[in-house]
């Protein structure tokens, strides 16, 4: 069984880029690369301005009383980052629910043209009234299902936790 090869920092482009950054001196660690939690801090930040552009931002929270929450990530170290590269975060869909949405982040090192690192996650839509979930309405799931079909089509893959998804 052949492992399919990793993509591409251009490849990564297809998605869209939703944030890049050099990164800075306070980054480092004592191992002398970038920590994990500036990584994850990164994939947050990143996935957040990704599910704003989606339309899950402040004006949807207050018109609808409805967000997303994250009930699972999983990270992947696949190489290291150090000061002065220049990073970059994409999203991927994977998998959309009526409540879910099952997706990874990708941290591009793009100075060393590697994917660094991932972060598979697992969403649910929630009514902030009752603290449960909810189904997404139509319009916010058809893009969503849209980019899920469009990221599906790409020749490449990254590895995935396993049992996470959408159910």
């Amino acid at each position: 069984m052949t492992t399919p090869a990793r993509p591409t920092v251009d490849d990564l482009d297809a998605l869209g880029t939703a944030m890049r950054l050099v990164a800075p001196p306070e980054f480092e660690d004592g191992n002398g690369h970038v920590n994990v939690c500036h990584y994850y801090r990164l994939h947050m930040e990143g996935s957040d301005l990704a599910f704003r552009e989606l339309g899950f931002d402040d004006d949807y929270r207050h018109r609808t009383g409805h967000s997303v929450f994250s009930v699972e990530h999983h990270v992947r170290f696949l190489d290291e980052s150090l000061v002065g590269d220049v990073l970059s975060v994409h999203l991927r869909i994977l998998g959309v629910g009526p409540k879910t949405v099952h997706g990874q982040t990708i941290l591009a090192n793009r100075s060393r043209g590697t994917v660094a690192n991932t972060l598979e996650f697992l969403e649910l839509h929630v009514d902030l009234s009752t603290r449960r979930t909810t189904p997404m309405p139509d319009d916010m799931v058809k893009p969503l299902e849209f980019l899920r079909d469009e990221h599906a089509a790409l020749p490449w893959s990254l590895p995935l936790a396993g049992p996470l998804g959408v159910r």
